[in-house]
């Protein structure tokens, strides 16, 4: 870690990790609605585009859970897209309930381009810090995604 880093960290009292996760997560996404502003797309919708890629027709509840949002927000997203004519949503053959979601020919196209996007601005965020520093950076990602649901510190009912 440098040294700038360790001496702000030393004075650091307010924001936990939370806050710190959160704020690097929006300069990410900040950047890359950026990018793909003039692809007519929103963050969210690239996400989307970016799971229907492998042209699997999956269920808003499926996207909800990749993506993880709630249905109600999902089936806004998938809404939109289907308003430009990026997916089609068609009633499952399995069961008559269920609406499957898949990307049409115009959406590949933007799927395409918006994660050549997406692919571009994460290597630049990876090449722009020591391989040492970026590798210690997933672990420790990883590390707080394991034990953050089993860790001490629990607040005990009222």
């Amino acid at each position: 870690m440098g040294q700038a880093v360790e001496e702000r960290l030393e004075g650091e009292t307010d924001g936990g990790l939370g806050f710190h996760l959160r704020r690097a997560e929006q300069a990410i996404m900040a950047r890359k609605a950026g990018a793909i502003r003039h692809l007519d797309l929103t963050v969210p919708q690239c996400k989307v585009l970016g799971f229907l890629r492998d042209g699997a027709a999956k269920s808003s509840t499926q996207l909800s859970r990749e993506a993880l949002v709630t249905s109600q927000t999902m089936n806004g997203i998938v809404k939109n897209l289907e308003l430009k004519g990026l997916v089609e949503r068609r009633t499952s053959p399995d069961h008559a309930r269920v609406v499957l979601v898949s990307l049409t020919v115009a959406g590949i196209e933007r799927a395409r381009r918006a994660t050549e996007f997406s692919d571009t601005i994460d290597r630049g965020l990876r090449e722009a810090m020591p391989e040492t520093d970026y590798a210690l950076l997933l672990k420790l990602l990883d590390t707080v995604t394991e034990i953050a649901p089993t860790t001490a510190g629990e607040m005990a009912p009222a």
